[in-house]
C-alpha cells in the first residue's frame, strides 16, 4: 500500500498548479476523478454515501 500511495504522491507532484490548467484539463481530470470514484465503488472499496464522497473530494484535489 505504501509504495502506491508513494507512487501517487510523485505523480501528483508533477502535475502542473491548478490555476494554469485550461478548461479542457479541468474537465478531463474531473471525468478521471469521477471514474475512479465509480471503480472504487463498483468493487466494494466505499459506500457511495455523502460523507464518503466529501471525503474523497477533500483528498483529491483537481
Amino acid at each position: 500500500m505504501f509504495g502506491f500511495a508513494g507512487l501517487q504522491i510523485k505523480m501528483s507532484q508533477n502535475l502542473p498548479p491548478e490555476d494554469h490548467m485550461d478548461h479542457e484539463e479541468r474537465a478531463c481530470r474531473k471525468r478521471a476523478r469521477d471514474a475512479e470514484w465509480s471503480f472504487r465503488v463498483s468493487k466494494g472499496y466505499e459506500k457511495d454515501t455523502f460523507w464518503n464522497r466529501v471525503k474523497f473530494n477533500m483528498t483529491h484535489k483537481d
